[in-house]
This record gives structure tokens, sequence and C-alpha cells, in this order.
């Protein structure tokens, strides 16, 4: 492990303050190691990343390719499931696209269970918790 000191300015202080006093994350040193992966994720060309994945997913929808976005989709959920830090805003993207493939492909109890299982994972989300809500009515 390499140990890295940097000075911060006071505004990017103050909001990394506020993502852990939201509960984002722990402490200032899990913020910028998630910070740093998520960049060198974000500059690497490996097409099996997260990140990547969800792009490759979007794409995928957008050429009307639903099964296609699904698998993308499912992937970047199962590497991302596999890290110790959790980039909670991708996290949402993928479930929401997710939800989305789900609903086109006429699978509405799949799309439910993936938004309990989020739910789980982020309690305080107000857009998982939306989502689920109108689903469980059209369901009802």
């Amino acid at each position: 492990m390499v140990k890295v000191a940097a000075e911060i300015p006071g505004e990017l202080a103050r909001q990394i303050d506020r993502i852990i006093r939201d509960g984002w994350f722990p402490d200032q040193e899990t913020v910028v190691r998630e910070a740093l992966s998520q960049f060198v994720d974000a500059k690497s060309f490996l097409g099996d990343s997260p990140r990547m994945l969800h792009r490759f997913g979007a794409d995928a929808m957008n050429d009307s390719k639903p099964e296609t976005a699904l698998r993308f989709v499912n992937r970047a959920l199962s590497l991302l499931s596999a890290t110790e830090i959790t980039d909670f805003a991708l996290y949402q993207a993928l479930i929401e696209l997710r939800v989305q493939v789900l609903l086109i492909l006429g699978r509405e109890p799949d799309a439910i269970t993936a938004l309990e299982e989020a739910q789980e994972r982020l309690p305080n989300n107000p857009t998982i918790a939306k989502w689920l809500q109108k689903l469980k009515k059209i369901e009802a």
C-alpha cells in the first residue's frame, strides 16, 4: 500500500465532510481512495469496469437491444458488489437502468425484486423508494 499526502482546497474539503456526514463514506481516507479508484477506472480502457459496462448497457438500450443491455448491467452489478467500497451513484444508475430494461422486457416482478435489493443497500435513497412505490402500485 502506498501513502499519499495532498492539500485539498477548502470548498472541496467541505464537500468531502458533507459526504461523510451524509453517511456515504466513513472517513476522508475512504472518500479519497474511492475517488482515486474511480478516476483510474475511468481512465482505463478496460471494458470490464462497472462504469464502462453501464455505458455499454445504456448504448444497447438506445439501440433497442434490451437483452444485451441487461447482460451488461448484470455484469456491472456483479463487479460492483465484489468491491469493498461502493460507488453509490453508479450503483443507483445501474439499478435504474436494470429496472428500465426489465420493464421493457415485461419482467415487472424481477424489477420489483431488483429495487427491493437496492433498497436494502441504499435504505434512504428517495429515487429507489419512488421507483419501488410506483411499481408496487402497478402490480397491485
